[in-house]
This record gives C-alpha cells, structure tokens and sequence, in this order.
C-alpha cells in the first residue's frame, strides 16, 4: 500500500515528467509579486492589491484550486534625499491539487529597493527579497484504493477502510529577483526581469523522507506601445519562461488596451475607463484569451484556457477559469505620479 500511496502523489502532486513543482497563472502579469519580488512596488500609485483565483480540469478530475491575495507599495518615500525608494509587500496563496486534497499555503513578506539611474531615457532597477513560511498538508482519504474494491459486487465500495492516512509539513521558503524598468518616451515602456525562487531548496516532503523543492529560475518581460500620441491603442505584448529542474514553462502572448474614456482634469465629468483582449499560448499546454476591464483606479480580468496537450481527448479541450481583481490607490497625488510614471 506505501508503494499505491507513491504512486498517487507522484501524479496527482508532482506532476508526470517532474517533482515539487509551482502552480501558475495564465495571467501571469497580473500577479506580479509571484512572477517576481523585484516587482514590489514597481508601479504607477501608493498601493497596490489584487486578488486572483483558478481552477484547471474540472472534466478530468476534482479541480485544481489556486487563489492568491497580496499587497504592495512603496515607503520611506518623503524621507528619500533623491528619487529612490523602498518597498513592500505581502503575498498569501492557497493551492488545492486534485483528489488527494494537496493543500501548499504560503505567507510571504517582500521588501525591495529601487534604484533611479535617469538620463533622457528613464532607468530604474529594483531588486526584491521575498521570505516566506508555507504550510503543506495532504488528505488520503478522497482517493480510491485496491483494498476498497468488493469481489463480491464487483465494484467500489468506500466502506471499506485503509491504512492510508495524510501528513502535514511547514517549512521555509526564499526567493529574489532583480527588474529594469526603461522608458524611452510616453510611448514606449519595458520592464525585464530575472528571478530565482527557492534558492534554499527546502524539504516539503508530508509522506516521509526528503523531497526538495526544486530552485527556479524565470525570466519576464512586459512591453507596453502606444501607435501614437493621439491613438486610443496601447499593444501589451507579454512572455515569461521559467526552469525548476528538467521542467520548462513558457508563457507568451499579446494584449491590446483600447481607452474608451479618459479621465477629466479639471472635473469628474469623466473617469478612466478601457478594455483589454488578448490571446495568448503556453508551449505544450494551452491556448488561452483574455479580457480586462479598468475603470478609475479599479481592474477586473479573466482568461479562459483550451487546452492543447495530450490530455486533450480526457479533458475535452477544457483547461481552466481564471478570474482577477486588482485595486491602485493614490494617497499623494503628485508623488505617485511623479514616481509611478517611470513604470508599466
């Protein structure tokens, strides 16, 4: 039976080609925090909080579950002598793997510095620390085994008892990042960014001996350009890639921003409004579009993917939902801007 039990988590936890892997989101660049700390702070107000949740493969199993929350923002700005700044941040998420109930929680704290190089064309790099403490726990008792089988019925029969039973294990966890943030002009903006998560390799076995949680390294790049200075139209193209052990995850593809309202100066006539669509594919996996909606310092955002896999047939080429909110708030309005113009 302790052969049955590594088996099971071998599929439903670790994956087919590789063990102790992240979950992720088809809207990577909507969860920042995750995709890298070095882009704690790094945007156009005083605070910013978002909250996303997911759910994958509901026609072949019971779903996988992911939700996150987090928050950020710049401090110590006023008692800056120049246009550097710290920041920080926390970020909580919660990810349910299937029928064995894989239940990963993560608390972590970021803290970042950001370092303005200036000139004509505008620098600024930020490096970011992230530590955490995660809980990992998992529960044996929705899986269906041998021993629950009934020769006499012939079929499956859940009064039948097992000897399997579940584990739980806390462990820390760090990772840090570094992003070049670049603008040339108002119509042109680009932010790239390297990461590497889990550097201490912690043991997150819950079945007994040692199960490291394989580092990763990433890489991100988010370009936003407008057509033109009187255009409505921004493109948003977007890729990330990341290695953790012999797993590679490459997700790449392009948003289109169109403005349907701007803001008034001078009157609240008029608030900020526009709508995003966008296609993007993730290798091997999936093809997925997406739709966001702004309106004043408020996001809303989905993506919807189809899977592209060998598990097409199985899944019925439904891979997951996802569905984000994300708020942007301004306490001091000609210092956020003065300092949140620089970014994407």
């Amino acid at each position: 039976m302790k052969k049955t039990t590594l088996i099971v988590l071998s599929i439903f936890v670790f994956g087919v080609s590789s063990i102790a892997q992240d979950f992720h989101y088809s809207q990577f660049y909507a969860a920042p925090l995750n995709a890298n700390p070095g882009n704690t702070g790094a945007f156009n107000a005083d605070i910013r909080a978002y909250t996303l949740y997911r759910m994958q493969w509901f026609t072949v199993t019971n779903p996988y579950k992911t939700f996150n929350i987090a928050v950020d923002g710049p401090i110590f700005k006023k008692r800056m002598l120049t246009e550097d700044f710290f920041a920080a941040g926390l970020n909580i998420s919660n990810d349910n793997d299937g029928p064995v109930h894989l239940k990963t929680t993560s608390y972590n704290a970021l803290v970042s510095y950001t370092k303005f190089i200036g000139g004509r064309q505008k620098h600024n790099i930020t490096l970011g620390y992230t530590i955490g403490y995660n809980t990992k726990s998992v529960a044996l008792g929705g899986v269906k085994w041998d021993s629950q089988y009934d020769p006499v019925a012939g079929t499956y029969n859940p009064a039948f008892g097992t000897a399997e039973g579940g584990g739980g294990k806390g462990y820390l966890d760090m990772s840090t990042g570094i992003v070049w943030n670049f603008r040339t002009d108002h119509l042109f903006r680009s932010a790239l960014g390297f990461s590497f998560h889990h550097f201490t390799a912690p043991n997150v076995s819950v079945i007994g001996g040692p199960e490291r949680l394989l580092p990763k390294f990433g890489v991100q790049w988010n370009v936003g350009y407008k057509l033109s200075e009187t255009s409505n139209t921004t493109l948003l193209p977007s890729l990330i890639a990341y290695q953790q052990g012999t797993s590679l995850l490459l997700n790449g593809g392009l948003n289109v921003r169109y403005v349907l309202e701007e803001a008034s100066r001078y009157t609240d006539n008029q608030t900020d409004k526009a709508v995003y669509f966008g296609i993007f594919y993730r290798f091997r996996d999936a093809v997925y579009i997406t739709f966001r909606y702004d309106i004043k310092m408020f996001s809303f955002g989905a993506a919807y993917d189809v899977t592209a896999s060998k598990l097409t047939p199985t899944s019925k080429s439904v891979g997951g939902f996802e569905i984000y909110l994300q708020y942007k708030g301004i306490f001091a309005n000609k210092q956020a801007k003065k300092v949140g113009a620089r970014f994407l």
